[in-house]
């Protein structure tokens, strides 16, 4: 078997494993980190290896399967009371076990003949729970070069933007708020590094929470003020990827191919920091969204 093919049954496997503990603890609450922790993978990115290689995200999984599993109990068992399945399904309330099932399959558990089939149900024999396995990752058609580089241990201003996903000119705001009070302390711009900071996915954080931090590399001696605050980042090991002039539809599918076809075929796992942008020219300079000169990076180790 070849190394890459190696190195991705390492994430399926992972991914598999919680999977099969999903489907046993539908009753629990199954926190994100206590999933993180089962497959072994840092709590901090679990949630993109897991949407990457399922094609859903962890939320949407887990309730497609409470209403998937509440169907399969209800056909098996025409005696079996609704209120008894939600329960077992892992909700604390019947209604909103109904509310769920009528969303997903189109009808209310109380109305539904277990006899017929439903909408959007999978193809199950009568006396089976459905089971839910990835066997293989097939490659994207688009690839990307990445290479490594370190980084060494920094200190960090930054500005941090709330709902950044939803409105842009907040980011741009922020961007210029950080610059003007980057100079203002006797900065030059030909000394610093600019890097951006995504800290939530807008897949599983509501967009009005997401994070983003617009950060710049400062002397250690530097403090805070006002809204600029101060952190010292770790030296770290980044796989990386270049973009030289192209728009935020390249970076969308750069990242999907990090997440979803590279890293499950190397020998890497994500760390426990954030991923990034480290611009190579300034955004104001370059042209904003439409011309970015900037490497995508992503903190890495060992498997």
């Amino acid at each position: 078997m070849r190394v890459n093919a190696i190195q991705q049954n390492i994430y399926v496997q992972r991914v598999n494993h919680v999977l099969d503990y999903i489907s046993t603890h539908l009753d629990d609450e199954l926190p994100l980190k206590q999933l993180a922790a089962v497959a072994g993978f840092s709590d901090y990115h679990f949630h993109r290896i897991f949407k990457a290689i399922v094609g859903e995200t962890l939320n949407q999984f887990v309730w497609r399967v409470r209403i998937e599993r509440g169907a399969a109990l209800l056909r098996s068992d025409p005696n079996v009371k609704v209120s008894d399945v939600a329960v077992d399904c892992g909700f604390t309330s019947l209604a909103g076990f109904s509310r769920a099932f009528k969303a997903h399959f189109g009808v209310a558990p109380t109305q539904w003949n277990r006899l017929s089939r439903l909408r959007n149900e999978p193809e199950w024999s009568r006396d089976q729970r459905p089971t839910y396995h990835i066997t293989t990752l097939h490659a994207l058609p688009e690839k990307f070069p990445v290479h490594f580089r370190h980084m060494p241990a920094q200190r960090l201003a930054y500005i941090r933007v709330h709902d950044s996903y939803r409105d842009m000119q907040r980011i741009e705001d922020a961007y210029h708020r950080l610059f003007r009070w980057y100079e203002a302390q006797g900065g030059s711009l030909a000394d610093t590094t600019l890097y951006g900071m995504s800290q939530d996915d807008p897949d599983i954080t509501p967009q009005e929470l997401c994070r983003f931090d617009w950060c710049l590399r400062v002397p250690d001696t530097w403090q805070g003020d006002g809204e600029v605050n101060i952190r010292d980042f770790p030296a770290c090991l980044l796989a990386a990827i270049e973009m030289n002039g192209t728009g935020l539809d390249v970076e969308e599918r750069l990242w999907q191919y990090f997440w979803r076809d590279w890293l499950p075929r190397s020998h890497y796992q994500p760390a426990n920091l954030p991923a990034m942008e480290i611009y190579r020219r300034f955004p104001h300079e370059a042209g904003w969204w439409d011309t970015l000169y900037m490497t995508c990076a992503l903190p890495v180790t060992r498997l």
